[in-house]
């Protein structure tokens, strides 16, 4: 059976050299570079990071899974819809949906 573990946040920024001046200095956070559209955050709790694409409109809360495509159909037996099929990023594979109250979440798989 797969695991699936909440340990992930992305918030997107329009200003990230602002945006990581800010949580820097309030909150002492570190930031690792990948690409100009994602800074990775450390010292916050979790893994996570500030993003400036387009599609990143809300702070969206990411789940941890060893086995994506179990993910895929688990959410939608469950009856959510996924908005983003699976697809490749810099740390592996990761996908959207809404759940049911409207939520959007994020399930990623990371590379091995």
């Amino acid at each position: 059976m797969a695991t699936y573990t909440i340990d992930y946040f992305e918030l997107p920024s329009g200003a990230m050299a602002s945006s990581k001046a800010f949580f820097g200095s309030a909150f002492g956070w570190s930031f690792t570079e990948y690409g100009p559209d994602y800074s990775e955050f450390a010292d916050a709790g979790l893994v996570g990071g500030l993003t400036n694409e387009d599609e990143m409109s809300l702070p969206f809360v990411g789940i941890r899974t060893d086995d994506i495509e179990a993910a895929v159909r688990a959410v939608e037996a469950a009856g959510g819809t996924v908005t983003r099929s699976v697809y490749d990023y810099p740390g592996g594979k990761r996908f959207f949906f809404r759940e049911p109250g409207g939520v959007v979440l994020m399930v990623y798989q990371p590379s091995e």
